[in-house]
């Protein structure tokens, strides 16, 4: 278990599409987990670090808003399916301006529970709905561990106070 901020401002989620489950056909495997929740919903940066990359312009048709978030403690933080509509509607269309925190930009450094971006369903979430798609990978890309432990523990802390 990874010692983390719980990635989003509400604390009523739903949890699906567990780690290691198959994905297209079993070519891959899910290497996260999914925070099902409203819309909009403010997305927070798990751990203190550098925002390591953000799509700068609206992405290619079929592909999201995520981001990479580099930790302080060496480890890798992956936000999938950002907001990528206009507000009141479900056009798809929406610049980066509605999936990422006002005036945040690759390379910038932010705390952990800071606010760095919006729930959506961009990407292949569309049929799925709105949710959070969190990754942690520890030391480096491609070494994935089940997020579920570090959320639950996030979440309880916070509902504690």
């Amino acid at each position: 278990m990874v010692p983390i901020v719980f990635p989003l401002v509400a604390d009523s989620v739903r949890f699906t599409s567990g780690f290691g489950d198959p994905r297209d056909g079993g070519k891959r495997r899910h290497q996260g987990q999914d925070l099902f929740c409203p819309r909009w919903t403010p997305i927070l940066a798990a751990v203190s670090g550098t925002v390591d990359w953000i799509a700068t312009s609206r992405p290619k048709k079929g592909k999201g808003y995520e981001l990479l978030l580099r930790g302080d403690d060496g480890n890798l933080y992956f936000y999938a399916h950002l907001n990528n509509d206009d507000p009141g509607t479900r056009d798809n269309e929406a610049p980066p301006s509605y999936a990422y925190a006002r005036g945040l930009n690759n390379g910038d450094r932010v705390s952990a529970g800071e606010i760095i971006g919006y729930v959506g369903d961009s990407g292949d979430a569309e049929a799925a709905g709105p949710h959070l798609h969190f990754e942690i990978h520890i030391g480096r890309w491609e070494n994935p561990i089940d997020p579920a432990p570090s959320l639950r523990a996030a979440l309880e802390r916070r509902r504690r106070g």
